[in-house]
């Protein structure tokens, strides 16, 4: 195909052709890009020229289109036509992406603490438009641009702390009145016995994770039952049906101990690993404003229900940290 550029002497005088020919009218042709009329007469005649064939028919009643002229503005209308309306379809996908924000969270974080607050994130980011991609199990990295996303890693001085990762033996109510709880080892000589006990456990860890609260070796042996799940979301909905007793990270439980859905399941203080959950971008550059907000109300949030699962005397009383300036530094990710 002939490129354009090698047959007229300028794409502006297809422009002006086109506007005088749908006006029937050189002078509101040269308003509308705001220029002179004798302006548009030379663009018109520059064209004709590279043509080679007269385009209007020009007299004292003004100017008419010849036919060399209609078969031109049928192709310039059309392909004009079709390239304003591709322009406005990427204006609007270019609205909705400043507006969407892709939020890569694990399944349990969504489903047992974010779902009931989204819609209070609704109301307080309505141009927002979030998307989910939600993790079933452990993540162990993030592939892919996405605006938020958690990962348990050890803390790092700018690094956004969602909360820290803190590990609290949980079930339903329920479950506590007819099992009883798990005694604190520091009480008990030997290992905690768990007859009648029913664990829930993610495939994703080692039993040995257990260890803490059970004793060393003893989620090998054969006592209680255990339950092996994928998706740790299925294992807190199981927890909080009374089915067993889960090991419960504090970023996804807060609300659910908050509320009373469920209950700490030992006598034992809960278990601080040092490493916390954090926040980021994997997008390039600065984290985008909306992003950055939205990531800021999840964490005030956080820290609520931390502060109040810590006066229930169920958590860890944990300073917030003062992350006003890595909230707003130049490069936040």
């Amino acid at each position: 195909m002939t490129e354009l550029a090698h047959l007229i002497s300028s794409p502006k005088a297809l422009l002006v052709f086109e506007a005088a020919a749908r006006h029937g009218s050189f002078t509101r042709a040269a308003r509308d890009f705001n220029i002179s009329q004798p302006s548009v007469s030379r663009n018109i005649a520059q064209l004709e020229q590279d043509i080679g064939q007269a385009l209007f028919l020009r007299g004292a009643g003004g100017a008419r289109l010849t036919e060399a002229g209609q078969v031109l503005f049928l192709a310039a209308s059309e392909g004009l036509n079709r390239i304003a309306n591709a322009i406005a379809m990427l204006r609007e996908q270019s609205d909705t992406h400043d507006t969407e924000v892709v939020l890569s969270f694990s399944n349990a974080f969504v489903t047992n603490w974010l779902v009931s607050r989204l819609a209070a994130l609704s109301d307080s980011f309505p141009e927002a438009v979030l998307r989910f991609d939600l993790v079933p199990g452990t993540r162990k990295s993030v592939t892919g641009e996405v605006d938020l996303a958690t990962l348990i890693a050890d803390p790092a001085p700018e690094a956004i702390v969602l909360a820290p990762e803190v590990i609290i033996p949980v079930c339903s109510a329920a479950y506590l009145a007819k099992h009883g709880p798990l005694p604190d080892r520091e009480g008990v000589a030997g290992e905690i016995r768990a007859e009648g006990h029913r664990f829930l456990h993610l495939s994703d860890h080692s039993r040995s994770i257990w260890d803490p609260v059970l004793g060393a070796g003893h989620s090998d042996g054969a006592e209680g039952m255990w339950h092996e799940f994928s998706d740790y979301a299925a294992i807190i909905q199981a927890a909080s049906d009374g089915s067993g007793i889960a090991l419960g990270w504090l970023n996804v439980v807060a609300g659910s101990l908050r509320s009373g859905r469920l209950v700490p399941a030992w006598q034992g203080r809960w278990i601080e690993t040092g490493r916390a959950i954090q926040l980021f971008s994997t997008r390039p550059g600065p984290m985008r404003p909306l992003a950055r907000d939205i990531g800021r109300w999840i964490c005030t949030q956080m820290a609520e229900d931390i502060d109040a699962v810590a006066a229930m005397g169920a958590g860890p009383r944990v300073m917030q940290q003062a992350q006003q300036i890595v909230w707003d530094g130049p490069g936040i990710r």
